[in-house]
């Protein structure tokens, strides 16, 4: 294994079983089965033989076993399958299921009026089917069959494309047993090509259910099956609802252009015979239930809506609550304020009285205190102006005493010199005989005060 269906050796990593077809886009187990290991020689030990459906698919994948899914198949899967089978093909057109399994859907298929066979690989499963159903069912591979070719109108392959270890061989064979506008109808696991595995298991993805490196060979995307049966000349491809769409994908391909039945055609088709008719009111119960099962889930969505209304509800009234309590306490304590602020109202009422009364009065001092500025102000600008006077008078006065200071040093210069001028009129004959009998007392005070100072 390794290789992809298309021939790419070079594959991505996807997990530690798988790598990812970067040309196609597939998914590839690394492990894998060769063909000789596939096929049933010995039905107690080879892989796909009887413990396969009986202790394998219950004890290793947690699914029925064979006998509980003989009659749970019945009512969903297979339903699911003849609809869309008469959708593209009415009965009386010739199928072959290859990997019919219990062979129920073949049962349900002949049923509704087809002529319809199964295959399969394990003899003891062909022999549980045509005990329990009593269908034709043939002992596989298909390319062993002695079938003709172009001989039948419809090959259904439900969940097995996927366990193919040679998918463009088996489909090219199923091709050519096909009529030139018979239809292939295949159920099988839907690989994305955006998945990641480390977010799948992060996320618990329902893929995860689909990734058995030992069975599941080639997991295939809607692009890179739509390559593998344009490659084999199948171009027409129309993808229809799977039954598990979460991981599955469901669709018929052909040669040739596809053609629709409306309901009128189905319904016509079935109620012209007796077991039709049994199988249509068994898709007419199939759409009450999946109706009903709808009804459900949108019920179910509304009480689930609902009921987060009511948490939220919840949640908002206990908000409610604990803030209706919380100002129940500010209005409480909004109150003892409102008291306390009453009781200081009174007292404030008699300090803003006391405080009238000051202001009152100090309007009255302020009134006082003007006229004595006004007062004090007129006496400063008379004091200004005295005192502008004095410095006027005060100038004055000191000009006329340095004019008196200039003059008396100018005087006591003049009396110097006369003194020295006496001194030497003194110093003259007859001059001192004239002083004594001068008729000026002032002569003769200063002729003596003369005599004296030169004596």
């Amino acid at each position: 294994m390794g290789i992809c269906w298309c021939g790419n050796t070079k594959l991505l990593s996807f997990s530690a079983e798988y790598g990812e077809c970067d040309e196609c886009g597939t998914l590839v187990s690394l492990e894998g089965m060769t063909p000789e290991q596939l096929r049933v020689g010995n039905d107690e030990t080879d892989f796909y033989g009887k413990q396969y459906w009986l202790n394998h698919q219950s004890s290793d994948l947690g699914f029925p076993d064979i006998y509980k899914r003989a009659r749970n198949d019945l009512t969903e899967r297979n339903l699911h399958w003849l609809k869309t089978l008469l959708k593209y093909r009415l009965p009386s057109a010739k199928v072959l299921e290859l990997g019919c399994s219990h062979g129920s859907f073949v049962a349900l298929m002949r049923q509704a009026g087809y002529d319809a066979a199964g295959v399969e690989m394990s003899p003891w499963v062909v022999e549980f089917g045509q005990k329990i159903f009593g269908v034709p069912i043939s002992v596989g591979p298909i390319e062993n069959l002695d079938i003709v070719p172009g001989s039948l109108d419809v090959i259904a392959l439900m969940d097995v494309l996927e366990h193919l270890p040679d998918p463009v061989a088996t489909m090219a064979h199923c091709l050519q047993l096909l009529k030139p506008d018979g239809i292939l109808l295949i159920q099988t696991p839907q690989f994305k090509e955006e998945m990641d595995y480390t977010a799948l298991v992060e996320t618990k993805g329902a893929f995860l259910e689909q990734l058995k490196a030992d069975e599941h060979l080639y997991l295939f995307s809607d692009r890179s099956v739509t390559r593998l049966f344009q490659q084999l000349g199948a171009e027409y491809i129309e993808f229809v609802p799977a039954i598990f769409g979460i991981y599955d994908m469901f669709f018929a391909v052909s040669r040739a252009q596809l053609q629709v039945n409306i309901p009128e055609q189905v319904d016509s088709a079935l109620l012209s015979t007796s077991n039709g008719r049994l199988a249509l009111a068994l898709l007419d119960l199939r759409e009450r239930e999946l109706d009903l099962m709808r009804k459900l889930q949108e019920s179910e969505s509304d009480r689930a809506a609902r009921w987060t209304q009511i948490e939220t509800l919840t949640a908002m009234l206990k908000e409610s609550e604990s803030d209706r309590a919380a100002r129940g306490e500010q209005i409480e304590t909004l109150t003892r304020m409102l008291r306390g602020s009453k009781a200081n109202r009174v007292g404030l009422g008699e300090q803003i009285e006391s405080l009238a009364g000051m202001l009152k009065k100090s309007d009255s001092d302020r009134a006082a205190l003007g006229v004595q500025i006004d007062s004090l102000t007129a006496m400063l600008t008379e004091l200004d102006f005295d005192r502008a006077a004095r410095g006027e008078q005060i100038e004055s006065l000191s000009g006329m005493l340095k004019e008196f200071k200039a003059d008396s040093a100018a005087r006591g210069e003049q009396i110097e010199m006369l003194v020295v001028d006496l001194r030497a009129l003194f110093a003259r004959p007859g001059f001192r005989w004239l002083i004594r009998f001068s008729s000026w007392p002032e002569v003769r005070k200063l002729a003596e005060r003369v005599g004296a100072h030169n004596e």
